[in-house]
């Protein structure tokens, strides 16, 4: 008997759990879908879709969702949105759901499906019947004026442009802007988007793809509200005003459907195939340059997996609610089972209403977002008045509520149907006729367009296929790496491969023979380069004065005003690194001139060594760069361990302009040689390393050729001269290939564009900066661009100028030694010719 009461309570309890769980579970499932709009039309089709979820909310049951409408101007701005939650769900083009989901992680849950169950739509060239007869093949489609639905788009861009580089002779211009190549192929066309920055990365594509549009100025034109947008836009612009329209093959269909192009026949239209054929519009199955995915809905992946299968069940349950299609069912039929579409939803027949927009009047701004609890009627105070206004939105025409007997005749809603709103395919595509869901395992952008990828990787393709940047360092050959990931996250081509080398020179060796292609070389570099191995600059740095330039500058600390430019013997010098341009052969050759010190002929390293105490002089005692008697000192106050020690590469912690500095500011020296701007780069808490913590500017001066000082700011009257920035540098000679050389600086110019920002963060990279505890790797930190060269400018004596190369002759005595080497020759060998 004592067991029965137990038995029970141990029920109630369990119960109670289950009954606990369930609301816990019910409390933490989503209850509101924000739907991302792209056009005014759009909205308004949403807003109506908003009203008649409400009004058939109990048709829904688990699968209702409180709906908004956010209006934005266009797939763009819907997959930002989405990516910072600001909206949920919307609905995009093969080709935009390849940007979704490859940059803001988006991905598709929803796919719409066509007639006959079809996911696929046909992507195909649309031409007038009789035109273009001298077109046989699709090379003949150069210099002709194209119709585009917009830049990007799958069917009517990506799968065109690449049939046309593999079949129809389009070069690429541009091996990272689509544009450029199309523009360079067709006459006067019309792409929307093609000016955007999305497309148009580095500012300097032409008008040329917009020329055809017909959007109003300023704003209009070439944008989502050109006339021309879209796959109608693509329809009207070739009746108005184009030879051949890319489009979808069910857009003819379609636009002849609406009012103002009825009067059409599809006789009037033909399809142009890949073999130069033309035959009717319905042959489109035999006729097609490719076949694309029918639309998706997407969503951030960051929304949880019972969020996206509410999702799908909201949707799917309006797709079976709201169309024509068959309905697919569920194992349990959830909520609506046994009812037809009619049943469900208490439609009269269909009867559209004239004007798409008087069911909301001018009452309301469409283009804030609305929920179904922020109803544009809600300012009204009569709540009978908004009721009935929610009422006649889906009324037939000529009949109104009738309050008395509460007979209400309501017009069906279709979610595949937008000609009511003055345009076609808003929120779903017209010619779809059912949703079907993506499985989990299948939520990707890759696995939704399977093979379509290949067309947009395809007009990626670049006839050059990689780039090989050469490094000297461990730390160097870390950051290229990072900048190849970078570079590759953003499918810029050619394809950078790191390759690291011992020195300078090594680098120089294999970019002659073809086993690298770049590097980045100070000013003495450039011309050790140019002379022994006949490589030439292409683009060089620039720092703050907005030139490829810098200044020499000789800094010393403000707490030692004994140590003067004129008379520095005794004292302790440190340099950039040997044969550098600041570091050594500009002072040297100052030095040298003016008689403070013993020129010993032109061997500047002994002359430093017999003038100066210890130095620091990167690479003085590697027989690389000093082909000369090595001496010690020059690296006394060289601070590398093991290997490193002296080496003239970032694996010296005194090598280059930071390295002279840090070597002023903690290893002992009394003279810095260096940039102008490294004592600004380093002080004022600007570097977090240890030993630039306390320095400031004021703690350190310049040294003028005077015998004078000057405060750090006032480098343009103190200094030892000016000299060009580093410079990137390629093969020249014989074996100089242009379309190599303009591929490289192409990939460097978007590679700038995208990552020279200065302000990052642990998750971002950037080109112009390196990481604490290191300093101008590759590039120098204070670069602010990369400037192409002249090219009239790009050997090695142009670029440097007159003044580098009378300092070089003053202080290298191999300096110029293969010219005066192979002058000889040619001396010789006309002497002979001559003489025979």
């Amino acid at each position: 008997m004592v067991r029965a009461p137990v038995c029970v309570a141990l029920v109630s309890v369990l119960c109670f759990t289950v009954t606990y769980a369930q609301h816990h579970y019910n409390e933490h499932r989503t209850s509101q879908v924000i739907w991302c709009t792209k056009s005014m039309e759009e909205q308004y089709k949403c807003l109506n879709l908003t009203v008649a979820i409400e009004r058939d909310r109990a048709l829904f049951d688990e699968a209702f969702l409180n709906l908004t409408c956010f209006k934005a101007y266009s797939a763009d701005e819907c997959i930002h949105h989405i990516d910072r939650e600001k909206a949920h769900i919307t609905s995009l083009d093969a080709g935009d759901v390849f940007t979704a989901g490859r940059y803001n992680s988006l991905i598709p849950i929803m796919q719409e499906k066509l007639e006959g169950g079809f996911q696929e739509y046909q992507s195909v060239a649309v031409i007038k019947k009789g035109a273009l007869s001298d077109v046989t093949s699709l090379h003949g489609l150069r210099n002709k004026r194209a119709c585009f639905p917009w830049v990007g788009s799958l069917a009517g861009w990506i799968v065109p442009i690449h049939t046309l580089q593999k079949e129809g002779g389009m070069e690429v211009v541009d091996c990272n802007n689509q544009v450029k190549t199309a523009a360079n192929y067709f006459n006067r066309s019309c792409a929307v988007y093609s000016l955007t920055d999305k497309y148009n990365p580095i500012g300097d594509n032409s008008d040329k793809l917009c020329t055809l549009c017909t959007g109003k100025i300023p704003g209009g034109r070439c944008s989502s509200a050109d006339p021309y947008f879209g796959y109608e836009g693509a329809f009207r612009c070739l009746l108005e005003a184009g030879d051949v329209a890319f489009l979808r093959h069910s857009t003819v269909g379609e636009m002849l459907q609406t009012p103002e192009f009825k009067n059409l026949s599809p006789d009037s239209f033909e399809l142009l195939c890949r073999d130069g054929r033309r035959v009717p519009i319905n042959d489109y199955r035999q006729c097609n340059w490719g076949q694309v995915p029918a639309d998706a809905i997407v969503t951030s992946s960051a929304r949880s997996f019972s969020d996206r299968k509410q999702y799908q069940l909201f949707l799917k349950r309006i797709s079976e609610l709201y169309s024509d299609g068959l309905r697919e069912t569920t194992p349990n039929n959830q909520g609506g089972a046994g009812f037809t579409n009619y049943e469900q939803n208490k439609f009269n027949n269909e009867q559209g209403r004239s004007n798409a927009y008087d069911q909301f009047g001018n009452q309301y701004d469409p283009s804030n977002a609305y929920s179904r609890n922020q109803n544009p009627y809600d300012r009204f105070d009569n709540s009978n008045f908004r009721n009935e206004r929610l009422d006649s939105s889906f009324s037939s025409d000529g009949n109104t509520p009738d309050r008395n007997n509460g007979s209400i005749l309501y017009e069906k809603f279709r979610i595949f149907d937008s000609k009511r709103y003055g345009k076609t395919n808003l929120l779903f595509q017209d010619s779809s006729r059912a949703l079907t869901l993506i499985p989990e395992d299948d939520q990707s952008f890759t696995k939704y367009l399977q093979s379509s990828i290949n067309y947009i990787y395809g007009i990626r393709e670049c006839p050059i296929p990689a780039m090989t940047l050469c490094v000297t360092s461990e730390q160097e050959l870390e950051k290229c790496i990072k900048m190849r990931t970078a570079l590759k996250a953003q499918i810029l081509k050619p394809e950078l491969i790191c390759k690291k080398m011992h020195s300078h020179i090594n680098c120089m060796q294999f970019i002659q023979s073809g086993k690298a292609d770049i590097a980045v070389f100070d000013a003495g570099d450039v011309y050790t380069g140019g002379l022994n191995y006949d490589l030439i600059p292409f683009m060089s740095e620039v720092y703050n004065l907005g030139e490829p330039y810098y200044y020499v500058v000789a800094v010393a600390k403000e707490e030692d005003p004994d140590t003067e430019l004129t008379y520095l013997k005794g004292k302790n010098t440190c340099h950039t690194g040997i044969n550098t341009a600041a570091g050594w052969t500009y002072p040297m050759a100052l030095f040298i001139s003016n008689g403070w010190i013993r020129p010993y002929g032109c061997d500047s390293v002994r002359a430093a060594a017999e003038y100066f105490t210890k130095s620091c002089v990167p690479g003085a005692i590697s027989s690389e760069y000093n082909t000369g008697v090595p001496y010690d000192s020059m690296c006394d106050l060289c601070h590398g361990t093991s290997y490193r020690y002296c080496r003239r590469d970032a694996s010296e912690d005194y090598y280059g302009h930071t390295g002279a500095f840090r070597c002023l500011v903690e290893g002992g020296g009394h003279v810095a040689f260096m940039k102008h701007t490294t004592v600004m780069e380093s002080t004022g808490g600007k570097r977090k390393e240890w030993w630039a913590r306390n320095a400031l500017n004021d703690d350190f001066e310049l040294l003028c050729t005077d015998g004078t000082r000057a405060e750090i700011q006032e480098y343009k009257r103190c200094n030892l001269g000016k000299v060009k920035a580093n410079a990137v540098v390629t093969r020249g000679g014989v074996n100089y290939n242009e379309t190599q050389l303009n591929a490289y600086i192409n990939l460097l110019t978007y590679a700038q564009q995208l990552y020279g920002r200065k302000d990052v963060d642990a998750f971002s990279f950037s080109m112009f900066s390196s990481p604490i505890g290191h300093y101008d790797l590759i590039f120098q930190d204070a670069t602010r661009q990369l400037q192409v060269i002249p090219r009239n400018k790009r050997t090695y004596d142009s670029y440097l100028g007159s003044d580098y190369m009378r300092a070089r002759r003053i202080t290298d005595c191999y300096a110029g030694a293969s010219q005066v080497a192979l002058s000889i020759g040619l001396l010789i060998s006309s002497a002979i010719a001559i003489m025979l």
